[in-house]
């Protein structure tokens, strides 16, 4: 059997899976969220490890764990920590929403040689990175490691710190076209604290005889390259030719489409990651479900879809920001949420809600063809908001085509896939 687990926002999930492909068992369990401090949004990576373990601790109740051959890590896109070169945390973890390194965006700016490089943001991992090791490391002397949140959860079970994969060191400036490290990056990190980047699903190394014995888990037990939480989902969804897109509707709102070549956009916040010989080109809007769940709860947000006409407009202009900040379909780290005015009726008010985020997503594919980009032939949905058939048929009339929901949506079965052809 084969593992994968994917850390987001709010929570972390496992999938096991056969040979086959076939879901055997699953697990979750829920994560408080991050902290807001001095401007950052950081959280102790103590809490991935409580949250690896409950997870581990479920499925023992329904798999021999011992038959699992290997596993995969999926984690939300950006986030990074420093640990020392034996893998033990340093510093609190930056969130991906993060975009307190504005010293640090300063830096790369002065040394990147190009004006749209994805990590000219001031949420980007690179300048995370700077940040953290020039603030929270000031003074330090020694061997500094920069993780993912994917690559710290590995690297803790098999011992290997210098590894990562493609797709959680794009922000950190990896060039996929040339599968380096552009020279540059050495000016704004030590050498020692870049990995090797592996190809999501290729084997690092087996887990470590102490954490086998830890867990359970057979000592053969292989720890795979995973991915970002985004493209798991998006691996999972079956999607595999030229025009096949993902939306995502997580936390956040995620757009994806496979493409022959990559597309780069800083100033719309669109970006491009490697998936074999294609290219997902797409981009991670902050707004998405994560605004419904601090207005309602699932049984209220079940109940009032049932009483809106998805058909009929609701004559609402919201676009459902959390906080001020916008990365896609345009960057923007000023703009203001809109949420005024709001109806007495609740449904009226989810209405203009679920409207707004599928303008968002509309928005979202329209400035991806605008900049280049296949049109979506076919528009799979993930996530749980994929479950409201209400929304669903909103995000038909707006986008204009039909979207469909996808087999397999969680990003853990995507993780998982990686574990099974690694």
């Amino acid at each position: 059997m084969y593992l994968g687990i994917d850390f987001g926002t709010s929570g972390c999930r496992a999938t096991v899976i056969d040979d086959a492909a076939r879901v055997v068992a699953e697990a979750s369990h829920p994560l408080p969220q991050p902290e807001e401090s001095n401007g950052r949004i950081e959280q102790d990576s103590r809490i991935w490890i409580e949250g690896f373990d409950a997870l581990i601790a479920q499925l023992a109740t329904r798999i021999p764990l011992r038959a699992l051959r290997r596993m995969a890590f999926d984690g939300t896109s950006g986030t990074v920590l420093l640990t020392d070169g034996a893998g033990q945390a340093l510093t609190p973890a930056l969130l991906y929403n993060d975009t307190s390194s504005h010293e640090a965006l300063e830096r790369i700016r002065r040394h990147c040689p190009r004006d749209d490089h994805i990590t000219l943001s001031s949420s980007s991992a690179l300048a995370k990175a700077i940040q953290l090791l020039e603030r929270d490391l000031a003074g330090r002397d020694g061997e500094v490691r920069v993780l993912s949140q994917a690559d710290f959860l590995a690297q803790r079970l098999c011992g290997m710190t210098g590894y990562s994969d493609w797709h959680n060191c794009l922000k950190l400036g990896h060039d996929l076209k040339k599968m380096q490290w552009p020279a540059w990056i050495g000016e704004l990190l030590p050498a020692s604290a870049l990995p090797e980047v592996l190809p999501p699903g290729r084997v690092i190394a087996p887990i470590t005889p102490g954490m086998a014995e830890h867990y359970g888990f057979a000592p053969d037990l292989d720890i795979v390259a995973g991915s970002t939480d985004a493209n798991a989902a998006f691996i999972a969804s079956g999607a595999g030719k030229p025009g096949e897109a993902v939306t995502s509707l997580g936390s956040t709102l995620v757009i994806k489409i496979l493409n022959p070549w990559p597309i780069e956009d800083l100033a719309s916040g669109v970006y491009s990651h490697r998936l074999g010989d294609l290219w997902l080109v797409g981009g991670a809007s902050n707004a998405g479900a994560r605004i419904l769940a601090d207005h309602f709860s699932p049984q209220q947000l079940a109940r009032l879809s049932e009483s809106i006409d998805p058909a009929r407009d609701s004559g609402l202009d919201y676009y459902p920001l959390r906080r001020p900040g916008e990365r896609f379909p345009v960057h923007d780290p000023e703009m203001q949420p809109r949420l005024e005015p709001r109806p007495e009726d609740d449904a009226a008010f989810l209405h203009g809600l679920l409207e707004g985020l599928s303008r968002i997503e509309k928005a979202g594919y329209d400035k991806l063809v605008e900049l280049g980009c296949v049109p979506p032939r076919r528009i799979l949905s993930a996530g749980g908001g994929a479950a409201n058939p209400t929304w669903r048929a909103l995000r038909e009339r707006i986008i204009g085509s039909p979207v469909e929901t996808a087999e397999h949506s969680e990003a853990s079965y995507g993780a998982a896939l990686l574990a099974l052809g690694g």
